[in-house]
């Protein structure tokens, strides 16, 4: 277990020095501490281990900040958004072909600003011509824009390329010229040859899709597989079929290790495996799952010849611990990620579940035959089961999807994969060496390559198939796991024990986990906007990824700070923006406590009143407290909440309109409107037409009929038993009203373009 105890720590380093910034001398100085503390109390078991765990850790963090990016004016970064230059460099990967474009990884050594050439170094991702014939070690000219990776709220494409030491992208205009050919290492060079033959005999001898996905699941080239079929997969949690890992490396282990036997005999076998799988791993472009297989499957051949116990975990922290030496960056890899957690979860619950199954169809049947089910169980559901244990928060915190089809379609299909691995690498190899003979065995591989691609597609267009789930907060994945791990640490039989030996600790276990499991299901966001509209004209929305906004107070602190803490995790306390659109009394009153109970990432406010009040003071003493951004409201503002949803301020003068667009459905904030701010606004924007009004008091004919809302909201001030003026009424007739008076509590909710009322 030292070893997975060390990649643990290894692992911990990497983070921590990534969020605390250090120099590396510092790093270095606090290693006397962990090998002061190892040469004190060497002799204790216990404490040499934890000294041990804290240098991996500091070793971790020193390999971190060494492997840091370091730019000078020579860097090719440096050079970024300077519009189109020409550039000189060579390509170091092998290119990929996709449907618009053919990619390449280009190392540039020079470029031309303004007629002048200057040498620099760096790697950019380029975009050439599809059908561009360039390959692994050409040398080339290519003039095109070189940008800074972009960043999203949902993505940050700039951080994925850093991992692989690319801060750089070339949008290339025209043709690419080549200098010169074969400028690359002669092994890649070979060995990419060799990997786009295979490629090209498995598109001669198989019809597409089966020909793209055998292609994906043998060579790891999957770029021929279409959008549809890439989503069907992910809508089925099937996607880790196309990925090469540990099913794939068993499969050629197994191969290898039978060969070398005959051929070069038990002593020499070991390299022969070891070796070959290196090659494979190589040829298929080094992913993290299948460098994590790799590094798995050859300690485990090198345990067997060396007559060495060989505990999965131990082999599993080896592999983490070899990857993240080589680039500390991996740790942040998504597949490496859901590889090394999908490992663990097989590791640490197969048997349980197995056991358990066991258990459950002997209660119905002979021992015997619950042993048979579950034997027919275990190569598919159980695995798929124990995989998805460990795996599942973390695809529900990347893509925000949960699939309900996902062990269906794995017990159906996963059976089918050895013979797709079998029988398509059987057909390539003898598709290589005597083409026609390949053709008859590739018919055999398509039978199981069409059966998987049917059974995903059909289960993916079942009715809920994959649920959208919006945004999942970090620390309830971090919750989840640390939950799952003790749990699995203090084993299921000592919880058992202590349950049944105290009925109110069970109670009350039953009662915190079920009040968490609450919670978070009826707290977490829904893919939907939701915009609720407090009695006292206070508004709480909350996007379809979770971020969180305030607008206006209102005259109800405790109704207003009450219903944001129900609706909000009761770990969460943060929102995203707070926005005061008039600066009076009866728009402050809840917003204090709310800025004194949350951390505010940001907040809009209008200018300060003529005479400020002592409320308005204190509001400006609390945000000075707690450092807030401010930022005043100005027509033109516009906050991205996320790529669909933004906040922007359509007038300001004493008080501030304002909108909300969310999914394709703008709300329109102008309760605040006078008469002359309406007609300000029918004169400055052409673009009122809104399907949401938060109405005015005193609504004008012109006003409504720019607007032209779908439904109107109105807020009743400080006067609750206040109806509405005729004129207003009137002028609103087209349009559903709703009274927040009336309802105390009235919700939006935003569903694709479909608005609906609660």
């Amino acid at each position: 277990m030292l070893l997975a105890y060390f990649a643990v720590a290894f692992a911990a380093g990497i983070a921590v020095a990534r969020a605390v910034t250090l120099p590396l001398s510092v790093w270095v100085w606090w290693l006397a501490l962990p090998l002061g503390l190892f040469i004190i109390w060497w002799r204790d078991p216990l404490l040499r281990r934890a000294h041990l765990c804290l240098l991996v850790f500091l070793l971790a963090a020193i390999r971190l900040t060494a492997a840091l990016p370091q730019f000078d004016a020579r860097s090719l970064a440096a050079f970024n958004d300077r519009g189109a230059l020409l550039l000189v460099g060579e390509i170091v990967d092998a290119p990929e072909m996709r449907d618009q474009a053919t990619r390449i990884q280009l190392a540039v050594t020079r470029l031309r600003v303004e007629n002048v050439w200057h040498e620099v170094h760096g790697v950019a991702l380029a975009s050439v011509p599809r059908e561009s014939a360039v390959q692994y070690g050409d040398r080339l000219q290519v003039f095109g824009d070189l940008q800074t990776p972009f960043e999203s709220a949902e993505f940050s494409y700039k951080e994925y390329l850093a991992r692989q030491n690319i801060h750089s992208v070339v949008r290339v205009y025209g043709d690419v010229k080549i200098l010169a050919r074969d400028q690359g290492n002669p092994f890649f060079a070979a060995l990419y040859a060799f990997r786009a033959r295979a490629v090209t005999t498995v598109y001669a001898i198989l019809p597409d899709p089966a020909a793209s996905l055998l292609a994906g699941i043998l060579l790891g080239v999957d770029t021929g597989i279409p959008r549809d079929l890439v989503a069907a997969f992910s809508a089925t949690n099937t996607a880790h079929i196309i990925a090469i890992s540990g099913f794939n490396i068993a499969i050629l282990a197994g191969i290898f290790t039978a060969f070398a036997r005959r051929v070069v005999g038990e002593r020499f076998a070991v390299f022969v495996v070891v070796g070959g799988l290196a090659l494979y791993t190589l040829l298929v472009g080094a992913g993290a799952s299948v460098v994590r297989a790799a590094i798995m499957g050859s300690l485990s051949v090198i345990a067997l010849r060396v007559h060495r116990p060989n505990t999965a975990l131990n082999t599993l922290g080896a592999a983490a611990l070899l990857m993240l030496a080589g680039n500390p960056f991996t740790l942040y890899d998504l597949g490496f990620q859901l590889s090394f957690l999908a490992t663990l979860g097989l590791m640490l619950y197969v048997t349980p579940l197995t056991r358990a199954f066991e258990n459950f169809f002997a209660r119905w049947t002979s021992g015997e035959r619950a042993q048979q089910l579950v034997g027919i169980l275990g190569d598919s559901f159980i695995v798929t089961l124990a995989a998805q244990i460990t795996t599942t928060p973390l695809i529900l915190f990347a893509f925000h999807r949960l699939s309900l089809v996902g062990l269906l379609t794995n017990l159906i299909v996963l059976p089918a994969q050895p013979a797709v691995m079998i029988w398509g690498g059987i057909a390539l190899v003898a598709a290589l060496i005597v083409p026609p003979l390949g053709q008859p065995l590739a018919w055999i591989a398509w039978a199981f390559l069409e059966f998987t691609i049917v059974v995903v597609q059909t289960t993916a267009r079942l009715p809920l198939a994959s649920i959208e789930i919006g945004h999942v907060d970090a620390l309830v994945l971090a919750l989840y796991y640390l939950a799952l791990f003790a749990f699995t640490l203090i084993g299921w039989q000592t919880i058992r024990a202590r349950l049944a030996g105290g009925p109110a600790f069970a109670l009350g276990v039953a009662l915190v986990l079920g009040m968490w499991a609450w919670s978070v299901a009826s707290t977490l966001p829904d893919a939907k906007t939701h915009v609720v509209f407090l009695d006292g004209g206070t508004t709480i929305a909350q996007t379809p990824r979770g971020a969180r906004v305030v607008i206006d107070g209102g005259a109800n602190p405790s109704a207003v700070v009450a219903t944001l803490g129900q609706r909000m995790p009761f770990w969460d306390r943060a929102l995203d923006l707070v926005v005061l659109t008039d600066a009076d009394d009866e728009h402050l009153a809840a917003l204090i406590p709310i800025v004194e109970r949350y951390a505010i990432r940001q907040i809009v406010e209008v200018n300060a009143p003529a005479k400020p009040t002592a409320a308005y003071q204190k509001w400006r003493a609390l945000i000075a407290e707690k450092q807030t951004p401010v930022i005043a409201a100005q027509p033109g503002l516009c906050v991205t909440l996320e790529p669909d949803v933004t906040f922007d301020i359509a007038h300001a003068g004493d008080a501030a309109t304002a909108r909300l667009r969310a999914q394709g459905v703008t709300f329109l904030f102008a309760a605040n409107a006078s008469a002359d701010d309406q007609a300000a606004l029918i004169q400055a924007d052409a673009e009122l037409a809104s399907a949401v009004l938060i109405a005015p008091r005193k609504t004008t004919n012109d006003f409504a009929e720019a607007v032209s809302p779908q439904v109107a909201i109105l807020f009743d001030g400080k006067n609750a038993r206040a109806q509405p003026p005729p004129e207003t009424l009137a002028a609103l007739a087209r349009a559903t009203i709703w009274q927040a008076s009336e309802r105390g509590v009235v919700e939006l909710i935003v569903d694709g373009q479909t608005v609906n009322i609660k």
